[in-house]
């Protein structure tokens, strides 16, 4: 095992003084004996700094411990972070480069709420995620190998069922010619072999004819010569005549057996010149990659960096008015943002209608729900939204592309807002705040506050938080998604009827205060709420409200159909900058001093 380096106490080297480091200064970024330790303790300018053990410093990871606390460029503690820059600062840096900045945020403070921010739980359930993600790849691609394998031996497999279908079938037409063959051999081979029995018989006949006429030579007399010469001519021309006539009926002629090929065979060796042609063809995945990123930028955002509701600032993109029918005015009670930034609308009382409008707020069509009023509605994705209905217990899966319903997810209780996040349905029915799986429709109930009475209930998600209002209480509550209350705000003069409640990236909560026709907004701990947009910004019964931290949007569903689009302007952290990832790793350090 190798031994690792010896460590040296900074001030004892500095004094030509060589002995061992017992404790460890990050800030200082040098090594204590115990003796120095104390001095650097009692030392006004050290005395803050987190001491850790020499042990503990050792098991610090590289990149933990190479972390510098000090301005590269001159040299300076590290103080202060600029949200504007995205930079971290020492004091020379805000004289020098960030005169004009404002918002600027002490790390110090900073770092006093990173070990309670849930952040590290944050980043440990992202690598989870990267874990997971990568075992789902793998595991993909592997079925896929496995698949392509099998894909291959069907593929040779029906090849050689098409090459067997056309041996046989070869096979069969063969035997047939043989046999057609067979038959006309045999046909040609008894008439030859007729003819032949018929000469051999004739030659026999013509031997005796011969033998008769040595005998009339040789032993007859003359009158028996005369006499058996005649007979013998009638018998010879028989046999001439018999022997002229094989020419005159073509059995000499010469028989052949011929065989004409079928032209299509040779056809098909011209146009057939394979089996068929392999081709690689790609589908949609068949998993999805899934990352807490947005919830994680969100805690980060909400807890580290301190947020002010007296930051926010609206700026009115665009009025939207929900088109009305013949006779009855709309009652807009939901509305959400597709991930592709088209907005739709929950028209719940007489027009039982789901409206949708494009990215630039002009109207683009609306599904009628026949026999429901849609109360509440919240997108699953591009052309899936899930909506509740008015006097329901249902949740409707319903599909806007094809304008069918794929499922239903029964709740037991009339069921009002909902949000959709990760796969997950949250609602809040008149007995509890509960979530579905979108994929097996599996329910559990996170809140149960009892049967009681409550106009309506909306529901919003920030990261591991959800919120939900209380209409008839006059508040809005916090919950961690295991049901434990965080936080609750309840003041009747600020919250009065609130309906819809959204949060943005920061954290700060955005309420619908009915009654009072504004909207409030409540610092991410619960403890602070200001009116934020009210009547004289056009203001009026609000029922819904949803934001869009893809692109910081706040859209506000008015009741009569008075509907309107904010972008929404606050400090935002960018989680993504290497000089957020530093910080983070600064947090982390100060984090593991602040244990000891």
């Amino acid at each position: 095992m190798d031994t690792p380096p010896q460590i040296s106490c900074g001030i004892c080297d500095a004094q030509h003084i060589t002995k061992s480091a017992d404790f460890w200064c990050p800030e200082c970024d040098d090594g204590l004996c115990t003796e120095c330790k104390g001095h650097h303790s009692f030392s006004k300018a050290s005395r803050l700094h987190g001491i850790i053990s020499i042990e503990d410093y050792r098991k610090l990871s590289t990149d933990i411990s190479s972390i510098v606390h000090h301005c590269v460029e001159h040299e300076k503690k590290l103080q202060m972070y600029c949200p504007h820059h995205d930079q971290l600062c020492c004091l020379l840096c805000i004289s020098t480069s960030h005169k004009e900045c404002t918002g600027m945020l002490p790390i110090d403070e900073m770092a006093k709420t990173s070990k309670s921010s849930g952040l590290l739980e944050s980043l440990q359930k992202s690598l989870e995620d990267i874990i997971s993600n990568i075992d789902k790849v793998v595991k993909d691609r592997q079925s896929n190998l496995t698949k392509i394998k099998e894909q291959r031996q069907n593929i040779l497999a029906g090849i050689r069922n098409i090459r067997k279908r056309i041996n046989s079938h070869f096979d069969k037409i063969e035997q047939e010619i043989e046999k057609e063959l067979n038959t006309s051999e045999c046909d040609l081979k008894t008439k030859i072999e007729d003819l032949l029995n018929g000469l051999k018989e004739k030659r026999e006949r013509i031997v005796v004819l011969q033998s008769n006429i040595s005998d009339l030579k040789n032993h007859a007399s003359n009158l028996q010569i005369f006499i058996g010469s005649k007979q013998l001519e009638e018998k010879i021309e028989s046999e001439e005549t018999y022997v002229q006539s094989l020419s005159e009926d073509e059995r000499l002629k010469k028989i052949s057996l011929k065989y004409t090929r079928n032209e299509r065979i040779e056809n098909i060796f011209k146009s057939i010149c394979s089996f068929g042609s392999i081709s690689i063809e790609s589908s949609s995945p068949a998993i999805e990659i899934k990352f807490e990123k947005i919830k994680q930028a969100q805690i980060t955002s909400a807890s580290i960096i301190p947020k002010s509701v007296d930051n926010v600032r609206a700026t009115l993109l665009r009025k939207i008015q929900i088109p009305e029918g013949k006779i009855y005015e709309c009652n807009i009670t939901g509305c959400a943002v597709f991930p592709n930034g088209k907005l739709i609308f929950a028209d719940c009382d007489k027009y039982k209608r789901l409206v949708i409008f494009n990215t630039d707020g002009s109207f683009d069509y609306e599904e009628t729900i026949s026999g429901s009023q849609p109360f509440d509605v919240a997108c699953i994705d591009d052309t899936t939204v899930a909506f509740t209905v008015w006097n329901s217990s249902k949740i409707y899966i319903f599909d806007i592309k094809t304008k069918r319903i794929k499922t239903t997810i029964e709740t037991k209780y009339n069921c009002y807002g909902i949000a959709y996040q990760d796969g997950k349905i949250y609602y809040a029915n008149t007995e509890h705040l509960g979530v579905a799986q979108l994929e097996d429709s599996c329910m559990k109930s996170i809140v149960n506050y009892g049967i009681r009475y409550s106009f309506m209930r909306y529901v919003s998600l920030f990261g591991e938080s959800i919120y939900l209002t209380e209409y008839n209480a006059n508040s809005v509550c916090c919950y961690s998604d295991k049901g434990n209350k965080i936080w609750e705000y309840k003041d009747k003069t600020i919250l009065k009827s609130p309906r819809g409640v959204a949060v943005d990236r920061n954290g700060i909560v955005y309420v619908a205060s009915y009654e009072r026709n504004c909207i409030v907004v409540i610092s991410p701990d619960g403890k602070k709420a200001v009116d934020f947009l009210c009547s004289v910004d056009g203001i009026e019964n609000t029922s819904k409200l949803f934001y869009d931290n893809e692109r910081d949007l706040l859209l506000i569903g008015g009741y009569d159909g008075k509907c309107s689009l904010y972008q929404i302007n606050s400090h935002r952290y960018f989680a993504d900058s290497p000089k957020y990832k530093a910080l983070l790793q600064l947090s982390h350090k100060l984090n593991m001093i602040k244990k000891m």
